[in-house]
């Protein structure tokens, strides 16, 4: 749920407060209460500390409106206040009723009834929608109010002696264990003996970095665990995946995931959580990072810490050694990019009344101003380009985009602008939901005719297709654009502020001057696979990195015993 959703929240709870201080508005009071307890209850099934702000208030509102009633009605007094309670510690309840359970998903785990009932998961449920029993009670008629009020009572007093009973006894376990495990999940992931693990943390809306491999490691068929490290990650990651997951925050408790049959780890980011698991050297630690492009991150010098880097092709082994990581040669694989498997190489086939299609695919700001690539400052004038030649845009932003204010709201200005010209002239524009989330990026590079991309995986990826793009130069690189960044050999460049957008418009939909040279970039950043072929090389290489024991030697890596 969103900030933005979470104040609202809190707005309504205390609306419920200012309605419980008039005698004349209580059922409002109660109304009120009842709707924020419940929906939070709802939604935050599985986290009981979640909302806490809100659900406080609503249940501050009872009491006061309980408070000032006549005859005062202490049961239902006595049952806010311990509910209240509940809400100020949830999360160091949450905390303590975690430290003998871990979250799992797809994971055949097997537990006592005891330990069923012991879960975070149903504690949060049936203390969430304990609490709904207060406002109901409240607004009960006179006759039926001390039966309520009982009622509510004893419900509230069973749900936290069930919770209490779960907290003390984890609590001792903890005085008992130095480093206590959920053993159920344990000996469900010896059950399934992993032949490698891929370890995923991050910032949030990083899912997207996990997403790209996932289906394509469920493909392969072997048996493997999803490593989690963020709870925020975990229902995006789940989403896209059949295979186990478990949510690992801990350094402990990632330590007693790794049964004898795990061989491999594989990662999609530089997340610094990733240190956790690249400490076990009897492991192969594999780089994967989440698309190719001439970004610095994609030439870090932290991908010297893993035993071998997966690269789409020569150009990613260039690009550590153009710029002195000294990655040796043995540690890299050449696999392509098996994500690209579904785009069609050439020409668009349309229609002759179909409009031209542009896909326009900025970037993000970076975390940082010096790895800012991003076009959105300049997009207006790019978009506009493009309409004055009568060209369908499908715009399709980052997912880090609204992490910045000031670009999210130049992505929702050109939002605006192509709903404006699609009403006005019928042109079938794609934006937001259209093109963000209903479409994968293959689908929108195979449904456009040409491209305008920054530096990212996005301008890679497109060129596979062979058809025309353009890149930008947000920053004014000039000369240096094309040293620094190699891909651009086969792009027409923008320049800053897209002063040049209606003559790169004419190369993109008309001339197209650079297409045989467009042909050689391709092949040197994504190798020279075939579409059907791309699948089972990344299986190959993935596999070989578990067919046999890992053996490690100074200056070779080696998977034979």
């Amino acid at each position: 749920m969103s900030r933005l959703w979470r104040q609202r929240y809190e707005i309504v709870a205390i609306t419920a407060v200012v309605a419980a201080t008039a005698a004349h508005t209580h059922l409002l009071a109660y109304a009120l209460a009842a709707a924020v307890l419940a929906t939070t209850a709802w939604y935050y099934r599985d986290n009981l500390s979640a909302m806490r702000t809100a659900r406080l208030i609503a249940v501050i509102a009872v009491l006061v409106a309980a408070w000032s009633d006549t005859p005062q009605r202490w049961e239902l007094i006595v049952g806010c206040v311990l509910v209240a309670g509940f809400q100020s510690v949830a999360g160091a309840i949450r905390i303590a009723l975690s430290l003998s359970y871990l979250e799992t998903a797809n994971l055949d785990v097997r537990r006592t009834l005891r330990g069923r009932a012991a879960a975070p998961v149903p504690i949060a449920l049936v203390t969430g929608f304990t609490a709904v029993a207060l406002p109901l009670a409240a607004a009960a008629p006179a006759a039926l109010r001390p039966a309520a009020d009982w009622a509510a009572l004893v419900l509230v007093l069973a749900s936290l002696v069930w919770a209490g009973d779960a907290v003390v006894a984890n609590l001792l376990l903890r005085r008992r264990v130095s480093h206590p495990i959920d053993e159920a999940v344990v000996a469900a992931v010896e059950r399934l003996q992993p032949k490698y693990v891929v370890h995923f943390g991050g910032a949030r809306l990083s899912e997207y970095q996990i997403e790209m491999w996932l289906p394509y490691f469920d493909k392969i068929g072997d048996p493997y665990l999803v490593l989690v490290r963020d709870e925020f990650l975990m229902r995006g990651t789940v989403a896209c995946t059949s295979a186990p997951v478990v949510l690992a925050p801990g350094q402990s408790v990632l330590d007693k995931l790794l049964p004898e049959s795990v061989r491999a780890c594989f990662y999609s980011n530089h997340a610094q959580k990733n240190t956790a698991l690249i400490r076990h050297g009897e492991l192969l630690h594999i780089q994967l990072m989440h698309g190719d492009s001439d970004k610095a991150i994609s030439r870090s010098a932290l991908s010297l810490m893993y035993d071998r880097v997966f690269v789409a092709g020569q150009a990613g082994v260039d690009r550590y050694h153009r710029h002195g990581v000294d990655i040796p040669e043995r540690k890299f694989r050449r696999i392509g990019r098996p994500q690209l498997h579904g785009i069609k190489v050439g020409p668009r086939e349309k229609g002759p009344d179909e409009p031209p299609v542009l896909l326009y695919a900025p970037t993000w700001t970076g975390f940082t101003e010096d790895v800012n690539y991003s076009s959105l400052k300049e997009g207006a004038t790019i978009v506009e380009a493009a309409l004055a030649r009568g060209v369908a845009v499908h715009f399709r932003t980052h997912p880090y985009t609204s992490t910045n204010a000031a670009y999210q709201a130049r992505a929702e200005a050109i939002r605006a602008m192509l709903a404006a010209d699609a009403s006005r002239t019928g042109l079938p524009h794609r934006w937001g939901a259209a093109a963000e989330s209903e479409m994968s990026l293959a689908d929108c590079i195979n449904a456009a005719d040409a491209a305008v991309c920054d530096i990212s995986g996005a301008a890679s990826d497109w060129l596979y297709s062979g058809k025309p793009f353009a890149m930008t130069d947000p920053r004014g690189l000039g000369g240096g654009y094309l040293e620094e960044f190699p891909v651009a050999a086969g792009a027409y460049l923008l320049k800053p502020g897209a002063k040049n957008a209606e003559a790169v418009m004419a190369e993109l939909f008309d001339t197209d001057s650079k297409a045989a040279q467009r042909a050689g970039t391709r092949e040197y950043y994504l190798g020279d696979h075939a579409p059907e072929d791309l699948f089972e090389v990344f299986a190959d290489a993935v596999r070989e990195t578990y067919a046999q024991p890992v053996v490690k030697t100074a200056g070779a890596v080696e998977t034979a015993a």
